[in-house]
C-alpha cells in the first residue's frame, strides 16, 4: 500500500471509476465500520463533537474561515474540513486554523482502507472520511463542515449537524444539481434537519427551499428576514486624523420574543479581515450560527471581535501586493463574478486601468461570466490550465473577441499564454514600459489562483 501523502492522493485518484458518485451509501458505511461506537446507525444523536455544516454556492470558504477564527479565541479545539485546496491537500483538514500533518492523514488513509473493505470510494469521499475520523481522534469539540457539491448527496452529509447553513443559491454544477435555482435549492437544503436549526443566508430565498421548510415544519432563519446588520461610519478618534473609521452591528430578531424589536445585538464590530463586498453578510451568516449554537457553545464580544480581525482566507479577493495592486480571487461563477465586481468598484481608484489574467473550466458558464466584468476590463490575459477540465485559453479568446454582447466592451486585445508565468511575465513588461501602477485581478477557479500563488506569493511577501 501507498506510503507517503503524495503516493495515497495518487492512489485514491485511480481506486474509484468516476472522480464525482454522488450517493451516501458506500461512505456511510465506511463511517460506520471505521468509528462504530460514535457513528452507529441507531445513535446519531451520540457524537462526540458539536457539528455546524454549510453548503450554497458561494460565501462558503469565508464563512468556514470566520467562524474557526471566533471558536478558536473562544478557546474551543475546532476542526475544519473545507476543499478544494490552493497549494497543498492539507489545507482541507484543519486544527484550529492549523493544517493537519502528512502522518495523521497517512495513518487515517490507513484505517479507512481497511474498513472500507470491498468497497471503493472517491477521492473526496477519501478525504470526508479522513476529516471526521481526524477530527475524533484529535478530540475535537467543534466540527465545520463544507459540502464540496450540492448538500444532499454529498458526502458531508452523512454527519447530522446541530446547526446546517446554506449560504447562497447560484447556478453552477448544473451536470449534477439542475439547470436552475430551485432544483439546485432542493440539492443544497438536503442538510437541513427536521429538529435542528437551518439557515438561509441570503436575501433571495428560492421557493423551493421555502416549501421544504414549511413541510418540514423546519426552525428557520434567514438573513435580512431574522437578522440582518447595519454599516455605521465613526470619525477617527485620533485628532490628527481626518479618516473615518468602518464598524457594523449585528441584529437578530427572536422569533419567541417581542416582534417589534431587535433583541439579541452585538454592536461595534470590526469589519472582517477578508476584502470583498459579500464579507458582511458572511460574518453575519456566521454570527447566526454562533446564537444558535450559544447555549453548548458560547463566544463573547471580545472572542468574536478578535477573531474577525484575524480571520484569513486565500483566494478571497486576496491583495498580495499594493504596488501594483494585484488581486486572486476564485470566482468561477456569474453570482460570485457579480460580488467580485462589486467589490472592485468599492476598492480600486478611477483613474486605474484593470488587467485581467484568467483561465476557466469548461464546465462553466464562461461567457457569461466574462461579461460580468467585460465592461471594466482593459486588458485580457488568457490562459491554459493543467487539467482536463480546462477550457483552452484559445477557446475563451474566440468567446471574447467574436460575441455580438461583448463586441462593444472587448475593445482591447486579447492575448492568450501556456502558463500563468507567461502571461504575467507579459503584464510586467508592459506595466514597466509604460511606467504604469495599473490594477491586475488573476480569477476564474482555483486552479488560476493556485497557478497565480506559486509565482506572486514568494514575490510579495
Amino acid at each position: 500500500m501507498p506510503k507517503s501523502l503524495k503516493q495515497w492522493l495518487d492512489w485514491q485518484e485511480s481506486l474509484h471509476p468516476s472522480e464525482i458518485d454522488l450517493g451516501l451509501d458506500r461512505v456511510e458505511q465506511v463511517l460506520h465500520r471505521l468509528l462504530p461506537a460514535c457513528f452507529d446507525l441507531k445513535a446519531k444523536d451520540n457524537y462526540p463533537f458539536t457539528v455546524i455544516t454549510i453548503a450554497g454556492t458561494n460565501g462558503k470558504g469565508s464563512t468556514v474561515a470566520m467562524l474557526e477564527s471566533i471558536l478558536t479565541e473562544a478557546g474551543y479545539r475546532v476542526g475544519s474540513y473545507t476543499s478544494p485546496h490552493l497549494l497543498h491537500y492539507n489545507e482541507r483538514v484543519k486544527i484550529n486554523q492549523i493544517p493537519v500533518k502528512d502522518e495523521l492523514l497517512c495513518h487515517s488513509f490507513e484505517r479507512i482502507n481497511e474498513a472500507r473493505s470491498e468497497l471503493t470510494l472517491t477521492y473526496f469521499e477519501f478525504a470526508t472520511l479522513a476529516a471526521v475520523d481526524i477530527f475524533y481522534q484529535q478530540s475535537c469539540e467543534i466540527v465545520i463542515l463544507e459540502v464540496g457539491l450540492g448538500g444532499r448527496l454529498d458526502a458531508v452529509n452523512i454527519i447530522e449537524p446541530d446547526v446546517a447553513l446554506v449560504t447562497t443559491i447560484g447556478i453552477d454544477h448544473q451536470d449534477w444539481l439542475g439547470s436552475d435555482r430551485e432544483s439546485i435549492g432542493i440539492e443544497k437544503a438536503g442538510i437541513y434537519r427536521k429538529n435542528k436549526p437551518a439557515i438561509f443566508g441570503d436575501e433571495d430565498l428560492p421557493e423551493s427551499i421555502k416549501r421544504i421548510t414549511e413541510h418540514q415544519s423546519l426552525s428557520f432563519f434567514q438573513y435580512s428576514v431574522n437578522y440582518h446588520y447595519k454599516l455605521r461610519t465613526q470619525l477617527s478618534q485620533q485628532p490628527q486624523q481626518s479618516q473615518q473609521s468602518q464598524q457594523w452591528d449585528w441584529l437578530f430578531l427572536d422569533k419567541n420574543l417581542d416582534a417589534q424589536s431587535d433583541n439579541v445585538c452585538r454592536y461595534n464590530l470590526p469589519l472582517p479581515n477578508l476584502h470583498g463586498s459579500a464579507q458582511l453578510k458572511n460574518a453575519s451568516n456566521a454570527l447566526m450560527v454562533l446564537e444558535l449554537l450559544k447555549q453548548s457553545c458560547p463566544v463573547t464580544q471580545a472572542e468574536i471581535k478578535r477573531g474577525l480581525q484575524n480571520v484569513q482566507l486565500p483566494g478571497r479577493f486576496q491583495i498580495v501586493s499594493t504596488e501594483p495592486l494585484i488581486i486572486l480571487d476564485v470566482a468561477h461563477n456569474v453570482q460570485a463574478t457579480e460580488v467580485l465586481r462589486d467589490s472592485l468598484r468599492q476598492l480600486s481608484k478611477k483613474a486605474a486601468k484593470l488587467h485581467v489574467i484568467v483561465g476557466m473550466l469548461k464546465d462553466k458558464e464562461v461567457l457569461k461570466v466574462l461579461s460580468v466584468l467585460a465592461p471594466m476590463v482593459d486588458s485580457w490575459r488568457v490562459i491554459d490550465l493543467n487539467t482536463s477540465r480546462a477550457m483552452p485559453a484559445e477557446e475563451i479568446a474566440m468567446l471574447l473577441k467574436n460575441n455580438d454582447e461583448l463586441a462593444q466592451s472587448v475593445k482591447t486585445k486579447v492575448n492568450c499564454f501556456h502558463t500563468f508565468e507567461q502571461a504575467y511575465h507579459d503584464y510586467n513588461l508592459n506595466q514597466r514600459m509604460f511606467n504604469s501602477m495599473d490594477t491586475l485581478l488573476v480569477f476564474g477557479s482555483f486552479y488560476t489562483v493556485t497557478d497565480a500563488m506559486n509565482i506572486l506569493t514568494p514575490l510579495h511577501q
